[in-house]
This record gives C-alpha cells, sequence and structure tokens, in this order.
C-alpha cells in the first residue's frame, strides 16, 4: 500500500539592505512572479530590516506589479539617511567585541542605539515605515525579525507576538545610529540585520527555501548568508540570490540612498527573470 506523502513546505527569506534593498528584492520577486513563480506558495516568509517591508508585501497577497511600478517613481516620504564614519565604526567595534557570539553583537549594536536614540525623529521614521507597508494585518504566513536592545537575543514576531505590524516593522529595521531605537512590550528593539542580513538560518524546518541577499556577506566572524544557505541545503534544497554584477551597480554605495530605487528595482528584475528557470525547478 502506497503511503501518502506530506506536501512540501516552502520559506521565502527576504533580507536586509536598505532603501535600495528593498527596491531591488521587489524587482527580483516581481521578474520571477512575472515568469510564472507563485509565492502565494510560501508557508512562511521571513523578513530581516528591508525585507520585513518587502515580506508584508509578499505575504499579503499585494500586487506585485504595482509595487515594483511604486520604485520607478520618487516617493517624497523616503529621506535621504546615510551611516556615518563614526556609527561604521562603532558598528565594527561592535562585531570586534561580539566576536562570533551574535547575542553579545547585537546587546552590543543595542549600546550603539541607546547612545543615539533618535538620529531622525520618530515622527519621520514613521512616516518612511507607513509609506513602505501595504497593508498594517499582520499576514499570517509573515515572520519579522528583531534584536533585543539590552540582552542581544534575536526575536521572531508573528501574528500571535502581541506586536503591531507596524511597530514590529520598525523595529526589524531600526539600523543604530540610522533610525531610531523603537520600544515596546516594556523592551528596546534595534535593527534584526545587525546579527545576520537574512538570519536565513531561522528557516531551517522547511524543505524548500529561496533566499533574497541584497547584502550577502558576513558581518565580522558572524557567517554570511552563503554559510547559511550551505548549513540549510543539509536538509532541505535552497536557492541563494545575491546582486549580480549589474544590480550592484545600480544599488551603488549607500543602501539608504532613496534616489536609488529605480536603478536597484529594474536591475533586480532583469535578474529576476533570468532566474526564472532555476528557481521554478526549485519552487
Amino acid at each position: 500500500m502506497a503511503h501518502p506523502t506530506q506536501p512540501l513546505s516552502r520559506a521565502l527569506v527576504l533580507g536586509g539592505g536598505g532603501v535600495t534593498g528593498i527596491a531591488w528584492e521587489v524587482g527580483v520577486l516581481a521578474g520571477l512572479s512575472s515568469r510564472g513563480i507563485d509565492w502565494s506558495r510560501a508557508a512562511s516568509v521571513i523578513g530581516t530590516s528591508a525585507g520585513s517591508f518587502v515580506g508584508t508585501a509578499v505575504a499579503s497577497g499585494y500586487d506585485l506589479e504595482r509595487l515594483f511600478a511604486s520604485q520607478l517613481v520618487p516617493d517624497e516620504n523616503e529621506v535621504d539617511a546615510k551611516a556615518s564614519e563614526a556609527t561604521m565604526n562603532a558598528w565594527w567595534a561592535a562585531l570586534a567585541e561580539g566576536g562570533d557570539d551574535p547575542r553579545k553583537v547585537g546587546a552590543a549594536m543595542g549600546r550603539i542605539s541607546k547612545a543615539n536614540p533618535e538620529p531622525v525623529p520618530a515622527a519621520t521614521r514613521r512616516q518612511v515605515v507607513a509609506s513602505r507597508l501595504v497593508t498594517t494585518d499582520w499576514p499570517a504566513s509573515l515572520r519579522v525579525t528583531a534584536i533585543d536592545a539590552d540582552t542581544g537575543e534575536l526575536h521572531l514576531f508573528d501574528e500571535h507576538a502581541g506586536v503591531s505590524l507596524t511597530d514590529a516593522v520598525s523595529a526589524s529595521g531600526a539600523v543604530p545610529g540610522v533610525w531610531p531605537l523603537e520600544h515596546f512590550l516594556g523592551r528596546s528593539w534595534v535593527d534584526g540585520g545587525m546579527v545576520s542580513t537574512t538570519n536565513a538560518r531561522l528557516a531551517a524546518g522547511h524543505d524548500r527555501i529561496v533566499i533574497l541577499a541584497p547584502m550577502p556577506d558576513g558581518y565580522g566572524q558572524i557567517p554570511g548568508a552563503a554559510a547559511d544557505a550551505e548549513a540549510l541545503a543539509e536538509q532541505a534544497e535552497v536557492c541563494l540570490i545575491a546582486p549580480d554584477e549589474q544590480s550592484v551597480e545600480a544599488i551603488g554605495p549607500n543602501p539608504y540612498d532613496p534616489q536609488r530605487r529605480k536603478a536597484a528595482a529594474q536591475a533586480g528584475r532583469a535578474q529576476g527573470e533570468a532566474l526564472a528557470n532555476k528557481v521554478a525547478l526549485l519552487w
């Protein structure tokens, strides 16, 4: 007698990468979708920082063509932002202090945010967040990462966490020294991407995993997206997508530059369309 097989479980992992990372991810996903890839098949959509915004759209079933079109025109709600030399030096010091311990790195990043809790006005940040979110309702498949600024522990929020989607996404993208520290559940929170740009290992347990990593490299002694993908591949089929040469050029040196959105989205779309056959075989 034949035994029934369990349905395959799919996960889409969307990493951090600033406003250009959002645009690039939207372009890649739209390009793949236009070639028949159905993202609604994902049992889990795991978003970190930029990926939490894109993940909200994907998990809610938002029209990716419409989202792609929005990346091609200026958004008056976006603001020019940049990590100062002092901020970047503080990040490197935090990475050196924490070594290969993500919690120690996270706690050190939390101290950076607490020393400069509002590099731009909180109201300005909330306006940016609101303009990027296509809904404020938690999609059932969405998971969003953020780091406890005191303990350095990485948390994964979903619709049952007792946190609004706006709060969770704001925290997931609260880059120390660039965006304001977030506060809810009696705790302070910083960007989930400060210990891993994708947190892809959180997708363990799924059978097929697609990872989009606008910033694929590791931080200090913290492994990058390729190492995470290799670890996941021991138990699952995995496809890691990082910016190709054209996308790297389009994204440019500052991931927080909104003027690069159009170019990043277009390069991402071209890359997604080119990868469609490969992704289709896995997905």
